[in-house]
């Protein structure tokens, strides 16, 4: 038994590498070296925060409701994504793989599994899309933006990345459950 799950981690962990150097390496060109870095930052703490605020102050009583729950699932689901860094130790795949395309000088030193910036844009996702449905499509779309531009930008792995939107995505479902609907 111990040795099946092995190999089934070992099996899942092959095929992560090689859909990582598929979006790292085979799909790179100029202009998505240009998009990719940009787009990666829309799941930031500084944007995320932003997003929440600007609705927050700006919105209308639907969308104060929305910007509010975001804030509580992005508090909820980053404190999740951190527990896993600390406790699973990946390392990200420029320190761990050769070759890796990146985008900045300053490189993380912190864990890779899961992805924060892909957490967080699932869970602003998710909370607007019960709020706007009409928007829905365009909302996940740009949080699986993100989630492509951590593996593009050598950041993270494809397993990381949907670990965060996993992530983001339930915790905005049990944050709407207890709080939404019912108002603030």
């Amino acid at each position: 038994m111990k040795g099946n799950i092995k190999k089934f981690l070992n099996l899942i962990h092959h095929g992560d590498k090689n859909l990582f150097f598929l979006f790292n390496h085979k799909i790179r060109c100029k202009y998505l070296d240009i998009i990719m870095p940009k787009i990666t930052h829309l799941g930031g703490a500084t944007f995320s925060l932003f997003v929440c605020l600007f609705f927050y102050l700006f919105g209308k009583v639907e969308a104060k409701s929305a910007a509010l729950e975001a804030f509580i699932t992005l508090t909820g689901s980053q404190g999740v994504v951190q527990f896993f860094k600390k406790t699973i130790y990946r390392k990200r795949p420029y320190l761990d793989l050769p070759n890796v395309n990146t985008f900045w000088k300053k490189l993380l030193k912190d864990y890779s599994f899961p992805s924060g910036h892909t957490a967080a844009g699932f869970s602003i996702a998710a909370i607007f899309a019960f709020y706007f449905p009409a928007y829905s499509y365009l909302i996940y779309s740009l949080a699986a933006l993100v989630g492509v531009s951590r593996i593009y930008t050598g950041m993270h792995y494809p397993s990381d990345v949907l670990s965060g939107a996993l992530v983001g995505t339930l915790f905005a479902f049990i944050t709407h459950a207890l709080t939404g609907t019912n108002g603030f």
